[in-house]
């Protein structure tokens, strides 16, 4: 928008109106339009900066200075009518020189008015800010290049002091952000390494994982199975150990009863032997009462008649005696058979006691190594339920650590993506290589375009 002020009447001072009239002229280009346009007079700073004569521009309209399509516009024709109304303007204009080559001027625009408060003249007071305005260019150049990603390109060294300032800062600024760009796309490019190295690192572990994760649950498994049968061996080693102390205490007792069969037989071998003492002297008294038969016999016999029913008596003694004798003889060896029966019962006892002697410390033996065992494995039972317990915990953790996995290859294959999203960003910059030259020709606005960029309409 243009910048209005109010109209100022001339000084009353002659003298100091005519020495701020020569300053003016002295140091800016004037020119004096009548209120519609047309021009009156200009000065030699004016006529030198548009390249014509002062015969050729006076009675010419202020549209001489202007594009074609600046003049046809509306906003031109409200300048003027605004100007008629007794505003001014201050800004900064393209102008057309005589030759056709577009200049630039920081100019205002300030309307003169008559004794009676009306306007009869339109003055401008201008400067050339060409060289600015050009200078300028090439910095909004260098931001338009960086605008696209360029930072290669510089800026060309300013005649100007403020603009050579904002110059070697843009191009400090752009170095130091080439650097930085350089940097992170040295960055972005390690970070897409490693992030598609961590990758598929992550997608081999994740297959090693679920590998161990189903080998752990098989193992699980089958320890689970394990526990099961060595609690049940525990048991059974528990009723064999039972067994075992039973078959201890009748080892025993059947010492003790062999023991005391062989007392018995003892016995019995003394008592055949008294038997076979008895049945001698059984036997030598038949052999006397035989005798004693035999002499009343003789004796009978010599008493005759008389003696008659003396021997009959004295025949049954001696066929008793006789009887006696035999079966005395028949007991005897019976009690002989009996007792060698009896002898080789006894013996037979003997080494069962002796065998069982052996066997008895044998059975305490086994017993103690079958008590042994159903301890150890009462105590693997125990230790394999503990197992059984870590390694269910374990196969917990691994499916844990399986699901991590797979979050961290889901991770990493973001973090690729982000890394390829960053290098196709940062790769919308351009940098100079080593030698200076741009890794990337980016085609650069025309000079002409920066003229046109407004700082207001053109008038």
């Amino acid at each position: 928008m243009f910048s209005k002020h109010r109209a100022v009447k001339p000084a009353q001072d002659d003298r100091s109106q005519k020495a701020f009239l020569q300053m003016i002229d002295r140091t800016q280009a004037t020119i004096q339009f009548t209120p519609e346009g047309k021009i009156l007079t200009a000065n030699k700073n004016f006529l030198d900066l548009m390249g014509y004569t002062l015969d050729e521009l006076v009675g010419q309209h202020h549209s001489i200075f202007i594009e074609a399509d600046t003049v046809a516009s509306d906003e031109y024709q409200a300048f003027w009518r605004s100007l008629q109304a007794g505003e001014s303007f201050t800004d900064q204009f393209p102008r057309i020189t005589k030759d056709g080559s577009t200049v630039w001027i920081q100019a205002t625009y300030a309307a003169c008015l008559n004794s009676q408060g009306e306007v009869d003249t339109v003055i401008k007071i201008a400067t050339d800010i060409t060289q600015r305005r050009k200078e300028l260019g090439r910095v909004a150049e260098g931001l338009s290049e960086l605008s696209k990603g360029n930072l290669a390109h510089r800026v060309a060294e300013c005649s100007l002091a403020d603009i050579e300032l904002l110059r070697q800062a843009y191009n400090t600024a752009a170095s130091q952000l080439a650097d930085v760009v350089r940097l992170v796309k040295e960055v972005a490019e390690t970070v897409r390494q490693t992030s598609n190295e961590v990758g598929h690192s992550s997608a081999d572990l994740s297959k090693r994982t679920e590998t161990q994760a189903a080998t752990l649950e098989e193992t699980a498994a089958a320890i689970e199975e394990l526990t099961s049968t060595a609690k049940s061996s525990a048991d059974s080693a528990k009723e064999v150990e039972h067994s075992a102390s039973k078959a201890k205490s009748i080892a025993g007792n059947g010492g003790e009863v062999v023991e005391d069969a062989i007392a018995a037989m003892t016995k019995i071998s003394k008592s055949s032997d008294r038997i076979s003492n008895i049945i001698t002297v059984i036997d030598d008294i038949a052999f006397q009462t035989n005798l004693l038969a035999l002499n009343a016999g003789v004796e009978a016999a010599r008493a005759g008649e008389s003696g008659r029913g003396f021997a009959v008596v004295a025949s049954e003694v001696r066929n008793l005696a006789v009887r006696s004798s035999d079966a005395a003889s028949e007991i005897k060896d019976l009690i002989l058979e009996s007792s060698e029966h009896v002898g080789a019962g006894v013996a037979l006892v003997t080494r069962a006691g002796e065998e069982l002697e052996k066997i008895v410390p044998s059975v305490s033996l086994i017993y103690d190594n079958i008590r042994g065992i159903a301890q150890s494995v009462s105590e693997q039972s125990l230790t394999l339920v503990e197992i059984n317990t870590g390694v269910s915990q374990l196969d917990l953790m691994t499916q844990q650590n399986a699901a991590m996995v797979e979050q961290t290859t889901a991770a990493s294959q973001t973090l690729t993506e982000y890394g390829n999203q960053l290098i196709q960003h940062v790769g919308a910059f351009h940098i100079a290589d080593a030698t200076g030259v741009a890794t990337e020709v980016v085609p650069a606005m025309a000079p002409a375009a920066y003229e046109k960029i407004p700082m207001r309409a053109a008038q």
